[in-house]
């Protein structure tokens, strides 16, 4: 059967950005040169076009996006496509740990460059008449990495064996957002999969990889088709990661610090989709409402008390003041923390092989407390670039941060679309947005952190506004 009365064209393009050869991967604090390549790194591009709108999302095995790849990119297809509105182009990253640092400048870089032009291109040209179809499922994925203790104090992995430990911070989220992408004649060209939880059960390996997402795809292309397209999107999980803290250690889970967990996350992800694939082949929109809006938000930036500042000053001076003169001698808080991390990765058999609470890990995020105390001032913002899409049932919802999960969950629970796919680490990288509750506990991944729970209460406020005036 073939369908008709269209007024959504779709195209699809792929690229391969792996690196040639021994790179630096981005994502620890050390520096790790790649050995060898685990997995291939891929780019994928999904253009849409109506009557009236257009949206070009591009979706990379990188850890983060930034506004100089997307501006420099947005420069160069410009010209070359003049039909499109460039704005309505952006990029998201899956937030791999197992890839080079997208920097200003490199040749890496420019290789990116050329590479998702030209797949931007190839999209944008290969668009055809199309419909869509939405799905949800579930699969366990991530979970909550804040592990909290009888003083109120949280560890991102912390320790669950202690005899203070309480539980964990926050909660996690097990659903998989689908977007199906048909054919005239029924044939699936395409998933966008949203999965609320970041690629990187390899985070701290010396190889490349696109983690749990090339397992995904070897799954799908043996499961449903070898020449579909898959356009990953990571959900709000600035607080998730793919380890079950208090049991997966112990339980018999495959290691989600190698490669047997990513083989068992990408069964569990082909499962779910393959559950819903033949469901949604039943119910194929042709004629979906299609509205994009580019957003422009200025966030207030977390401000740091007189109170906090002097803390970090006095945290920072002690462990200055143990330092030695040599800054090549073993004694240094770096080379410290550098022979610690060495000797658990002898030693351990899951990570994280590095401590943040040695005194480098603490004098890092103390140094920036301190820099935010006298560049944070009331009244100062961070300008977010966010993707408010309606496409039929569903909104898309961009934001450049490491979202925190209960954020997402507001941003689902408050909009009015049907489905909503929040995607973080979208156009730049804006560091973890923590909760309220997340700076009460502290703990790495809510320290100095750019943006705070105000902040975050206000990015919910806009999304939610902008996604509801699209069902107006």
């Amino acid at each position: 059967m073939t369908l008709t009365n269209h007024n959504i064209q779709i195209g699809w393009a792929t690229a391969d950005i792996t690196p040639a050869g021994p790179a630096s991967l981005f994502g620890q604090y050390y520096e790790r040169i790649s050995t060898y390549v685990e997995s291939p790194l891929t780019i994928t591009v999904c253009a849409m076009e109506s009557d009236q709108e257009q949206a070009i999302m591009v979706s990379m095995d990188l850890l983060c996006s930034t506004t100089a790849l997307q501006d420099a990119l947005r420069e160069i297809v410009a010209p070359l496509l003049p039909e499109l509105d460039v704005k309505k182009l952006f990029l998201f990253a899956t937030h791999t740990h197992s890839a080079p640092e997208p920097a200003e400048g490199t040749a890496y870089t420019q290789m990116l460059l050329d590479k998702i032009s030209i797949a931007v291109i190839e999209a944008w040209k290969a668009r055809k008449p199309a419909g869509i179809s939405h799905s949800l499922g579930y699969a366990v994925v991530g979970h909550n990495r804040r592990v909290q203790y009888a003083n109120g104090t949280t560890e991102m992995y912390g320790a669950t064996d202690r005899a203070d430990f309480t539980g964990i911070e926050g909660a996690s989220d097990s659903s998989v957002d689908m977007l199906f992408c048909w054919d005239a004649e029924k044939q699936l060209t395409g998933i966008v999969l949203n999965v609320p939880c970041p690629s990187q059960v390899t985070e701290s390996k010396y190889y490349v990889s696109a983690d749990y997402w090339s397992e995904v795809r070897k799954q799908l292309k043996d499961r449903i088709a070898e020449n579909i397209y898959l356009l990953p999107q990571c959900g709000a999980a600035g607080d998730i990661s793919p380890r079950d803290l208090p049991r997966g250690y112990r339980a018999g889970e495959p290691n989600m610090w190698d490669v047997p967990g990513m083989v068992e996350i990408g069964k569990r992800l082909a499962t779910a989709v393959e559950e819903k694939y033949q469901e949604a082949r039943q119910h194929i929109c042709t004629t979906p409402v299609f509205k994009h809006r580019v957003v422009d938000l200025n966030i207030p930036l977390r401000t740091v008390s007189k109170k906090e500042y002097e803390a970090a000053l006095e945290t920072v001076n002690e462990i200055n003041s143990r330092e030695p003169e040599d800054k090549s001698s073993p004694d240094t808080a770096w080379n410290r923390f550098l022979t610690e991390m060495k000797a658990n990765e002898k030693i351990k058999d899951y990570g994280p092989w590095d401590n943040k609470n040695t005194d480098y890990g603490i004098i890092r995020k103390k140094e920036i407390a301190i820099k935010q105390y006298l560049e944070h001032q009331p009244g100062s913002f961070y300008k977010a670039e966010l993707h408010i899409i309606r496409l039929g049932d569903i909104a898309i919802a961009s934001n450049p941060f490491e979202l925190f999960v209960d954020y997402g969950f507001a941003i689902k629970g408050r909009s009015k679309a049907p489905q909503t796919f929040v995607v973080q680490l979208s156009c730049d990288y804006a560091d973890y947005l923590p909760t309220e509750r997340a700076l009460a506990g502290g703990g790495y991944s809510a320290m100095a952190t750019p943006v705070g729970h105000d902040g975050g209460a206000f990015l919910v406020d806009e999304t939610i506004n902008e996604i509801n005036k699209l069902w107006e």
